[in-house]
């Protein structure tokens, strides 16, 4: 991991020539040894540079990098929290959290991890931005937060939808039984598979987790084909709507369950029967109507969003989460199913799972209320 600043200041340095001894040819010299992976000659140097120039926030940033990549995260910490006590600006300092963040993944202190991604989450670097958000994903997917994890990697495909990292932690939270979002970590891991660079570790493993998703996916058995009776169902329909009209909602349902039954494919026919049934308060049969409408159209957000909110009414939170998912990865930018899982998951009281959808909300939806924007951002953050 190597970031543009140590870059900077030994190139300005090159254009204008320096003495040996000089700060700007210690910062060469630091930045030299870096590039080669000789992190304790560059240690050495601008450790030098230091007692020459006094602490500047960006020479501690950079023994902090070299002494990272040395694993002396305790010397590392001291550095980044000096750099940022001495005045490193926004861009600077989202850096130096950044690091901080990854020292403690790296000791296993996730708590600590997400705290520190979570300073930076709206950082003005786009780039440090897309990588912090799937950081903290891969934080929470640690901690089972699993729903938190969904948002965070939604909003970072959001800011780079071709970044190849994101995409392959996407594969694997969707992969996962929690999620299960067998198709959408297909798709994640094909792409991550034609972005990924060469040398890069997760290249193999997005490969391989192509194969045994196609392979999965392929042995699914196939639901049969039910040839119904395609006109006896249109007229039921032509009869439920002219109900409908009337306001006799008993009669539309009873019409409405004759058309699924007389053309069990018809996707209409299973979708009315339950909005019927929903409006004549039979949630229980309602669910049921929705959950055949879904197996004919796995991926309508509508019917998934409609049926998630009788779940969430029913208090069948955990059906109702497992309802929304799909739609929430379908139709990624819809504020309401956004809100909604918000809500899902704060009836159940998973606080840092329903923030996150919450904060994904004002991001769809920046002209909420202010009320509404002051109690998410009072939501603990873990």
């Amino acid at each position: 991991m190597k970031y543009a600043f140590l870059a900077l200041i030994p190139f300005f340095f090159l254009s204008v020539g320096c003495m040996p001894d000089s700060p700007e040819a210690l910062a060469l010299k630091a930045e030299q040894a870096y590039t080669e992976g000789n992190y304790s000659r560059a240690i050495a140097a601008y450790e030098t540079l230091l007692r020459k120039t006094g602490e500047t926030p960006m020479t501690c940033y950079n023994l902090a990098l070299a002494a990272f990549q040395t694993q002396d995260y305790s010397y590392a910490i001291k550095m980044l929290e000096k750099s940022l006590a001495s005045g490193a600006k926004t861009e600077l300092a989202d850096a130096c959290y950044e690091l901080l963040g990854l020292i403690a993944e790296r000791e296993k202190d996730l708590g600590r991890a997400a705290t520190y991604y979570r300073k930076v989450l709206n950082s003005p670097d786009v780039a440090l931005k897309v990588r912090v958000h799937s950081r903290l994903a891969k934080v929470y997917t640690k901690q089972e937060h699993y729903d938190a994890a969904l948002a965070l990697l939604l909003t970072a495909q959001e800011l780079n939808p071709g970044d190849p990292v994101t995409l392959y932690n996407f594969g694997m939270l969707c992969r996962h039984e929690a999620v299960n979002l067998r198709h959408a970590a297909l798709d994640s891991f094909r792409q991550a598979e034609r972005l990924l660079p060469a040398n890069s570790p997760k290249l193999k493993d997005a490969k391989n987790q192509v194969k045994r998703l196609e392979g999965y996916l392929t042995s699914l058995k196939q639901l049969p084909t039910i040839t119904g009776d395609a006109v006896a169902c249109e007229k039921a329909l032509k009869q439920m709507r002219d109900a409908q009209k009337k306001k006799n909602y008993k009669t539309a349902e009873r019409l409405a369950r004759k058309a699924s039954e007389a053309d069990p494919s018809n996707y209409e026919a299973a979708l009315e029967l339950g909005r019927l049934c929903k409006q004549n308060k039979d949630a229980t049969a309602a669910l049921k109507a929705y959950d055949t409408a879904l197996t004919i159209r796995p991926n309508a957000s509508t019917a998934r969003q409609e049926a998630a909110k009788i779940a969430f009414d029913a208090k069948k939170y955990k059906e109702a989460a497992n309802y929304l998912r799909p739609a929430l990865v379908a139709d990624p930018r819809n504020s309401t199913q956004a809100d909604l899982m918000g809500r899902i998951l704060y009836t159940q009281r998973q606080r840092v799972n329903a923030k996150q959808w919450f904060e994904r909300y004002l991001r769809l939806a920046p002209n909420t209320t202010e009320q509404y924007r002051t109690w998410v951002n009072q939501l603990p953050e873990a």
